[in-house]
């Protein structure tokens, strides 16, 4: 026997909706705020709890570990797999970080057989300040052996174990890692941000994508292609005509190919007589 599909609903046309009064408008509108509410306040849950949760799976992972090498569950099985099958779902990629850092500091002891952080230290960081120091841990752990020891390591962790706003400090490391000069305090020392300074200073982060690339940092220099590629989009959303922007990148196309700065208009040969005309009529 054949199988009828099931229709599609069909949604209401805006002519439909149109024709609607106020009032019933306002059964679709609250439907709206009420989605968007339990969106929210479904985000606002998994954030409050993120760290327990890591601690969660941070204990899979420990178990997970123990049974691979007891040879319990199958030599390919990823953590991700066994993960899926215990919980009947993925894990989310945030939360997998967080127990990364979790497994990487409070589980990971010194040479004097202490956690590098204290649980208490980790339970009471901001989840922003552990996801930005999970970025430098892992990037310090490319360095090998010595990456507990390492000056970016040790100072993620003081600034965790510090009571107080440990954002700043840690914003500071991650620059530092990566090679962005060191900000001054200074009032003098801060120059304006202007659009010639802003250009400079995304070209010469272009041009050190190679060396980025060679350092480890592949996320951050796929992010920085990816934001550039979004540039052209930006603009068409700038409130510019889109007719001008292609009248302006003709003029760039046609000034480099005879040699020419991109900002000089140049007259068509037809137009100039007539320009010239026109003044010495009105002359």
């Amino acid at each position: 026997m054949a199988v009828t599909p099931k229709a599609e609903k069909k949604l209401m046309s805006y002519a439909e909706l149109a024709a609607l009064k106020v009032g019933d408008l306002a059964t679709f509108l609250k439907k709206i705020v009420a989605v968007d509410h339990a969106v929210n306040k479904a985000k606002d849950a998994f954030v409050r709890g993120l760290q327990f949760n890591a601690k969660v799976v941070a204990a899979l992972k420990r178990a997970y570990v123990e049974k691979l090498n007891a040879r319990e569950i199958p030599p390919d099985t990823t953590f991700k797999k066994y993960f899926e099958q215990n919980a009947g779902g993925d894990l989310p990629g945030r939360l997998e970080a967080l127990a990364a850092l979790f497994n990487s500091l409070v589980l990971t002891l010194d040479a004097k057989g202490n956690p590098l952080l204290k649980e208490e230290c980790f339970d009471a960081a901001a989840v922003d300040w552990l996801e930005k120091a999970n970025a430098i841990i892992k990037q310090a752990q490319k360095h090998g052996d010595a990456w507990k020891t390492s000056d970016e390591v040790l100072d993620t962790i003081n600034a965790l174990s510090k009571p107080g706003d440990a954002l700043k400090a840690i914003k500071e490391i991650r620059a530092r890692q990566k090679g962005e000069p060191a900000k001054s305090d200074t009032a003098e020392a801060v120059q304006p941000l202007t659009v010639g300074r802003a250009l400079e200073y995304l070209k010469a982060a272009i041009q050190n994508g190679g060396k980025a690339l060679a350092a480890g940092q592949k996320d951050e220099t796929f992010s920085l292609f990816n934001a550039t590629l979004t540039l052209h989009e930006t603009w068409l959303e700038s409130g510019i005509k889109s007719e001008l922007l292609y009248q302006w990148q003709q003029q760039i196309t046609a000034n480099a190919e005879k040699g020419i700065a991109p900002e000089i208009e140049v007259l068509n040969a037809d137009a100039a007589p007539a320009a010239e005309e026109a003044q010495l009529q009105a002359a």
